[in-house]
């Protein structure tokens, strides 16, 4: 299973969209999108290299 890291907690993929949208993140449009393409999506607009971000700024993937 996919988990990703964001602020010191981990989380399901489904997890961290609902925590994304409560904090304003993401829309509530990323329920309906797999989790890498919203994540990208958000980088993209807001001008984060996924590769070198800290996970203390934006979700990473990590291992279980």
């Amino acid at each position: 299973m996919d988990r990703y890291i964001y602020k010191g907690i981990n989380y399901t993929p489904g997890r961290l969209v609902e925590e994304l949208i409560r904090t304003g993140v993401a829309s509530p449009g990323a329920r309906g999108m797999e989790i890498e393409d919203a994540l990208n999506q958000i980088a993209d607009a807001n001008g984060i290299d996924r590769a070198t971000v800290s996970p203390d700024e934006f979700p990473r993937p990590c291992a279980v």
